[in-house]
């Protein structure tokens, strides 16, 4: 993410699971979670066939920043998801 200060920042990841492998999230964790927020706003669950998770700059001042959200699934084969944020406050 990468703007003002003054002004909202935000991203949404889509996340599709396969449809012969379907999973659930679990849990989300954030590495640090200093200078962001984070939902899920649609979640992975049986009937829905994909996730989306919401990521919110709330850093004030000029800077950047690097976290990693981990989300943890059902999957046997990927039991964790890192998504990598970064954040460059002008």
């Amino acid at each position: 993410m990468a703007g003002p200060a003054e002004q909202p920042l935000f991203a949404e990841v889509e996340i599709v699971p396969r449809k012969d492998l379907p999973f659930t999230i679990l849990r989300i964790k954030a590495k640090s979670g200093d200078f962001i927020k984070y939902d899920m706003i649609k979640r992975c669950t049986d009937g829905h066939d994909r996730c989306v998770l919401r990521v919110e700059n709330t850093r004030k001042e000029k800077g950047r920043y690097v976290d990693v959200l981990n989300l943890s699934t059902s999957s046997v084969l990927r039991p964790v998801i890192p998504i990598y944020v970064t954040g460059m406050i002008q």
